[in-house]
Protein backbone atom coordinates (compact mmCIF):
# COMPACT_ATOMS: atom_id res chain seq x y z
CA UNK A 1 0.00 0.00 0.00
CA UNK A 2 1.41 3.62 -1.04
CA UNK A 3 -0.66 5.53 1.14
CA UNK A 4 -2.74 5.13 3.92
CA UNK A 5 -5.00 8.69 4.77
CA UNK A 6 -5.73 8.75 8.80
CA UNK A 7 -8.60 10.49 9.70
CA UNK A 8 -9.87 10.76 13.27
CA UNK A 9 -13.64 11.95 13.64
CA UNK A 10 -16.13 12.69 16.50
CA UNK A 11 -19.51 14.49 16.25
CA UNK A 12 -18.13 15.49 12.46
CA UNK A 13 -21.68 15.02 11.02
CA UNK A 14 -21.54 18.69 9.26
CA UNK A 15 -18.51 17.95 8.06
CA UNK A 16 -17.38 14.25 7.79
CA UNK A 17 -19.20 13.79 4.30
CA UNK A 18 -17.09 16.28 2.36
CA UNK A 19 -14.08 15.60 3.73
CA UNK A 20 -14.57 11.68 2.36
CA UNK A 21 -15.48 13.04 -0.54
CA UNK A 22 -12.25 15.36 -0.99
CA UNK A 23 -10.09 12.19 -0.01
CA UNK A 24 -11.94 10.27 -2.65
CA UNK A 25 -11.85 12.87 -5.76
CA UNK A 26 -8.06 12.79 -5.77
CA UNK A 27 -6.19 11.82 -8.92
CA UNK A 28 -3.68 9.29 -8.37
CA UNK A 29 -1.37 6.63 -9.30
CA UNK A 30 -1.27 4.42 -6.46
CA UNK A 31 -3.00 2.65 -4.56
CA UNK A 32 -4.06 4.28 -1.05
CA UNK A 33 -6.46 3.59 1.99
CA UNK A 34 -8.73 5.62 3.96
CA UNK A 35 -8.43 4.49 7.77
CA UNK A 36 -11.04 6.64 10.00
CA UNK A 37 -11.37 6.45 13.45
CA UNK A 38 -14.64 7.49 14.70
CA UNK A 39 -15.08 7.88 18.37
CA UNK A 40 -18.08 6.78 19.23
CA UNK A 41 -20.24 10.43 18.24
CA UNK A 42 -23.44 11.04 19.48
CA UNK A 43 -24.65 12.67 16.71
CA UNK A 44 -25.10 10.80 12.79
CA UNK A 45 -21.25 10.58 11.71
CA UNK A 46 -20.86 6.86 12.82
CA UNK A 47 -24.18 6.73 10.14
CA UNK A 48 -22.67 8.42 7.61
CA UNK A 49 -19.58 6.76 7.54
CA UNK A 50 -20.68 3.41 7.63
CA UNK A 51 -22.58 4.23 4.20
CA UNK A 52 -19.26 5.69 2.86
CA UNK A 53 -17.66 1.99 3.76
CA UNK A 54 -21.01 0.51 1.90
CA UNK A 55 -20.05 2.43 -0.70
CA UNK A 56 -16.28 2.11 -0.66
CA UNK A 57 -16.09 -1.19 1.11
CA UNK A 58 -12.12 -2.04 -0.49
CA UNK A 59 -10.89 1.95 0.01
CA UNK A 60 -12.22 2.54 3.36
CA UNK A 61 -11.71 0.84 6.77
CA UNK A 62 -12.79 1.92 9.60
CA UNK A 63 -12.20 1.95 13.71
CA UNK A 64 -15.39 2.31 15.57
CA UNK A 65 -14.82 2.56 19.35
CA UNK A 66 -18.16 0.97 21.69
CA UNK A 67 -17.21 4.18 23.63
CA UNK A 68 -16.03 7.95 23.78
CA UNK A 69 -12.22 6.93 24.30
CA UNK A 70 -10.64 10.40 23.56
CA UNK A 71 -9.13 12.08 20.67
CA UNK A 72 -5.19 11.24 21.66
CA UNK A 73 -5.81 7.59 22.21
CA UNK A 74 -8.24 7.70 19.09
CA UNK A 75 -5.23 9.45 17.28
CA UNK A 76 -2.74 6.51 18.64
CA UNK A 77 -5.21 4.04 17.55
CA UNK A 78 -5.96 5.15 13.94
CA UNK A 79 -1.94 5.56 13.22
CA UNK A 80 -1.17 2.05 14.26
CA UNK A 81 -4.15 0.78 11.82
CA UNK A 82 -2.23 2.89 8.69
CA UNK A 83 -0.65 0.67 7.14
CA UNK A 84 1.08 2.46 3.87
CA UNK A 85 4.41 3.19 2.98
CA UNK A 86 3.20 6.98 3.45
CA UNK A 87 0.58 8.88 5.58
CA UNK A 88 -1.15 11.61 4.71
CA UNK A 89 -3.40 13.44 7.74
CA UNK A 90 -7.04 14.77 7.81
CA UNK A 91 -9.65 15.06 10.43
CA UNK A 92 -12.79 14.36 9.55
CA UNK A 93 -13.86 18.60 10.19
CA UNK A 94 -11.28 19.67 7.20
CA UNK A 95 -11.23 18.78 3.49
CA UNK A 96 -8.98 18.84 0.76
CA UNK A 97 -9.54 21.44 -2.16
CA UNK A 98 -7.08 20.64 -4.94
CA UNK A 99 -7.95 16.91 -6.32
CA UNK A 100 -3.37 16.79 -7.38
CA UNK A 101 -2.52 17.26 -3.48
CA UNK A 102 -1.68 13.42 -2.65
CA UNK A 103 0.19 13.39 -5.63
CA UNK A 104 1.93 16.54 -5.42
CA UNK A 105 3.15 15.60 -2.53
CA UNK A 106 3.79 11.79 -2.89
CA UNK A 107 5.91 12.70 -6.22
CA UNK A 108 7.84 14.92 -4.29
CA UNK A 109 8.54 12.54 -1.19
CA UNK A 110 9.30 9.61 -3.62
CA UNK A 111 12.65 12.05 -5.32
CA UNK A 112 13.48 13.29 -2.12
CA UNK A 113 13.97 10.54 0.29
CA UNK A 114 16.13 12.72 2.62
CA UNK A 115 12.67 14.95 3.34
CA UNK A 116 10.39 13.10 5.83
CA UNK A 117 7.31 15.52 5.71
CA UNK A 118 5.55 18.16 3.29
CA UNK A 119 3.27 20.37 3.97
CA UNK A 120 1.56 23.22 2.38
CA UNK A 121 -0.53 26.57 2.88
CA UNK A 122 -4.13 25.78 3.93
CA UNK A 123 -7.53 28.19 3.87
CA UNK A 124 -8.17 28.86 6.77
CA UNK A 125 -12.26 29.06 7.33
CA UNK A 126 -14.64 30.45 10.02
CA UNK A 127 -17.64 28.65 10.00
CA UNK A 128 -19.30 31.27 12.46
CA UNK A 129 -17.84 34.45 10.30
CA UNK A 130 -17.61 32.86 6.72
CA UNK A 131 -14.09 34.64 6.65
CA UNK A 132 -11.22 32.88 5.02
CA UNK A 133 -7.75 33.92 4.94
CA UNK A 134 -4.27 32.00 4.20
CA UNK A 135 -2.09 30.52 6.13
CA UNK A 136 1.65 30.68 6.38
CA UNK A 137 2.56 33.87 4.93
CA UNK A 138 6.70 33.95 3.74
CA UNK A 139 6.67 30.35 5.71
CA UNK A 140 10.41 28.66 3.99
CA UNK A 141 10.06 26.27 1.71
CA UNK A 142 12.54 24.06 3.66
CA UNK A 143 13.00 23.73 6.85
CA UNK A 144 13.76 21.11 9.70
CA UNK A 145 13.15 19.87 13.37
CA UNK A 146 15.11 22.96 14.92
CA UNK A 147 12.52 25.75 13.14
CA UNK A 148 9.51 23.41 14.01
CA UNK A 149 10.77 23.27 17.54
CA UNK A 150 10.40 27.14 17.95
CA UNK A 151 6.69 26.48 17.23
CA UNK A 152 3.99 24.18 14.86
CA UNK A 153 3.57 25.27 11.53
CA UNK A 154 2.32 22.27 10.35
CA UNK A 155 -1.58 22.16 9.56
CA UNK A 156 -2.88 19.06 10.03
CA UNK A 157 -4.87 18.45 6.77
CA UNK A 158 -1.89 19.69 4.55
CA UNK A 159 0.58 16.89 6.08
CA UNK A 160 2.32 13.71 4.24
CA UNK A 161 5.06 11.89 5.76
CA UNK A 162 7.11 9.24 5.74
CA UNK A 163 5.47 5.73 8.19
CA UNK A 164 8.69 4.63 9.45
CA UNK A 165 6.60 2.54 11.85
CA UNK A 166 8.82 3.41 14.64
CA UNK A 167 7.47 3.32 18.41
CA UNK A 168 5.96 6.34 20.39
CA UNK A 169 8.06 7.01 22.80
CA UNK A 170 6.64 6.64 26.68
CA UNK A 171 6.47 10.71 26.85
CA UNK A 172 4.47 10.78 23.54
CA UNK A 173 1.20 9.03 25.35
CA UNK A 174 1.43 11.56 28.23
CA UNK A 175 0.68 14.21 25.75
CA UNK A 176 -2.36 16.51 25.51
CA UNK A 177 -2.33 16.17 21.88
CA UNK A 178 -0.81 14.71 18.90
CA UNK A 179 -0.45 16.57 16.22
CA UNK A 180 2.65 18.84 16.96
CA UNK A 181 4.75 15.94 19.12
CA UNK A 182 4.27 13.86 16.16
CA UNK A 183 5.40 16.30 13.53
CA UNK A 184 8.74 16.28 15.94
CA UNK A 185 9.25 12.58 15.78
CA UNK A 186 8.76 13.02 11.98
CA UNK A 187 10.96 15.75 11.83
CA UNK A 188 13.76 13.64 13.60
CA UNK A 189 14.04 11.91 10.41
CA UNK A 190 14.48 14.10 7.92
CA UNK A 191 13.72 17.38 6.16
CA UNK A 192 10.49 19.49 5.80
CA UNK A 193 9.00 20.71 2.54
CA UNK A 194 6.49 23.20 1.77
CA UNK A 195 4.51 24.11 -0.84
CA UNK A 196 3.24 27.57 -1.07
CA UNK A 197 0.07 26.32 -3.04
CA UNK A 198 -3.24 26.22 -0.52
CA UNK A 199 -4.63 22.92 -1.42
CA UNK A 200 -6.89 22.03 1.74
CA UNK A 201 -9.23 24.11 4.11
CA UNK A 202 -8.97 23.96 7.78
CA UNK A 203 -12.16 24.95 9.73
CA UNK A 204 -12.73 27.22 12.91
CA UNK A 205 -15.81 25.88 14.44
CA UNK A 206 -17.32 25.64 17.86
CA UNK A 207 -17.49 22.08 17.90
CA UNK A 208 -13.68 21.28 18.21
CA UNK A 209 -10.83 23.61 16.87
CA UNK A 210 -8.08 25.42 18.68
CA UNK A 211 -8.53 28.51 17.94
CA UNK A 212 -12.03 28.20 19.86
CA UNK A 213 -10.92 27.24 23.23
CA UNK A 214 -11.21 30.23 26.18
CA UNK A 215 -6.94 31.65 25.75
CA UNK A 216 -6.68 30.70 29.40
CA UNK A 217 -7.66 26.86 28.50
CA UNK A 218 -5.22 26.94 25.32
CA UNK A 219 -2.33 28.15 27.47
CA UNK A 220 -2.94 25.58 30.26
CA UNK A 221 -2.81 23.37 27.39
CA UNK A 222 0.07 24.30 25.90
CA UNK A 223 2.47 24.26 29.00
CA UNK A 224 1.06 20.37 29.64
CA UNK A 225 2.46 19.29 26.25
CA UNK A 226 5.57 22.00 26.16
CA UNK A 227 6.58 20.39 29.95
CA UNK A 228 6.31 16.84 28.37
CA UNK A 229 8.29 17.74 25.81
CA UNK A 230 10.84 19.48 27.99
CA UNK A 231 11.37 16.18 29.64
CA UNK A 232 11.27 13.93 26.53
CA UNK A 233 14.80 12.78 24.93
CA UNK A 234 15.08 14.79 22.27
CA UNK A 235 18.49 17.40 22.28
CA UNK A 236 18.83 19.79 24.62
CA UNK A 237 19.61 22.47 21.44
CA UNK A 238 15.86 21.61 20.11
CA UNK A 239 14.67 21.75 23.95
CA UNK A 240 15.84 25.44 24.58
CA UNK A 241 12.94 26.32 21.96
CA UNK A 242 10.36 24.03 24.29
CA UNK A 243 11.62 26.36 27.69
CA UNK A 244 11.86 29.67 25.65
CA UNK A 245 8.07 29.39 24.69
CA UNK A 246 7.02 27.71 27.62
CA UNK A 247 8.53 30.81 29.22
CA UNK A 248 6.36 33.04 27.06
CA UNK A 249 3.31 31.32 27.77
CA UNK A 250 3.82 31.97 31.36
CA UNK A 251 4.69 35.50 30.65
CA UNK A 252 0.90 35.85 28.62
CA UNK A 253 -0.83 34.41 31.40
CA UNK A 254 0.61 36.49 33.88
CA UNK A 255 0.03 39.88 31.54
CA UNK A 256 -3.72 38.99 31.92
CA UNK A 257 -3.84 40.46 35.66
CA UNK A 258 -2.98 43.68 37.52
CA UNK A 259 -2.03 43.43 41.13
CA UNK A 260 1.20 42.76 42.18
CA UNK A 261 3.78 43.68 44.68
CA UNK A 262 6.23 41.61 46.09
CA UNK A 263 7.04 38.84 44.23
CA UNK A 264 9.52 39.95 41.54
CA UNK A 265 12.20 38.57 43.34
CA UNK A 266 10.86 35.25 43.52
CA UNK A 267 10.88 35.36 39.70
CA UNK A 268 13.94 36.57 39.27
CA UNK A 269 15.76 33.85 41.75
CA UNK A 270 13.95 31.54 39.26
CA UNK A 271 15.35 32.64 36.19
CA UNK A 272 19.14 31.87 37.33
CA UNK A 273 18.00 28.31 36.84
CA UNK A 274 18.33 28.64 32.81
CA UNK A 275 19.49 32.32 32.89
CA UNK A 276 20.53 32.23 28.92
CA UNK A 277 17.10 31.24 28.38
CA UNK A 278 14.95 33.13 30.71
CA UNK A 279 16.63 36.15 32.15
CA UNK A 280 16.06 38.41 28.91
CA UNK A 281 12.36 37.41 28.21
CA UNK A 282 11.62 37.42 32.41
CA UNK A 283 13.72 40.87 33.08
CA UNK A 284 12.14 42.40 30.17
CA UNK A 285 8.55 41.53 31.13
CA UNK A 286 9.16 42.20 34.50
CA UNK A 287 10.23 45.71 33.90
CA UNK A 288 7.02 46.78 31.96
CA UNK A 289 4.45 44.47 33.07
CA UNK A 290 1.18 45.42 34.81
CA UNK A 291 0.52 44.74 38.64
CA UNK A 292 -0.04 41.51 38.87
CA UNK A 293 -2.33 39.49 41.36
CA UNK A 294 -0.16 37.17 43.92
CA UNK A 295 -2.31 35.15 43.87
CA UNK A 296 -1.97 33.81 40.72
CA UNK A 297 1.68 34.77 40.67
CA UNK A 298 2.02 32.11 43.27
CA UNK A 299 0.17 29.40 41.54
CA UNK A 300 2.28 29.84 38.52
CA UNK A 301 5.23 29.86 41.21
CA UNK A 302 3.51 26.61 42.69
CA UNK A 303 3.51 25.07 39.14
CA UNK A 304 7.28 26.38 38.50
CA UNK A 305 8.06 24.45 41.49
CA UNK A 306 6.61 21.51 40.76
CA UNK A 307 7.93 21.30 37.52
CA UNK A 308 11.41 21.68 37.89
CA UNK A 309 13.08 20.44 41.08
CA UNK A 310 16.10 22.84 41.39
CA UNK A 311 13.72 25.04 42.27
CA UNK A 312 12.91 23.84 45.49
CA UNK A 313 16.69 23.65 46.70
Amino acid sequence: MKLSVFMITYNHEKYIGQAIDSIIMQKVNFNYEIVIGEDCSTDKTREIILAYKKKFPDKIKLLLHEKNIGAMQNQLMTLAACKGKYIALCEGDDYWSDPKKLQKQIDFLESHPDFAICHHRVLILNEETKEKKLSNDNKKEISDIYDLAKGNYIYTASCVYRNQNYEFPEWFYKSPIGDFPLHLLNARLGKIKYFNDAMCVYRIHDGGSWECKPRNEMNQKILDYLEILICSDFDDDIKISFIKSYNRVLIDMIKKYDEFNSINARILNFIKIYPEVFASLYITTINNINPVKTSFIRRVLNRLMNFFPKFKA
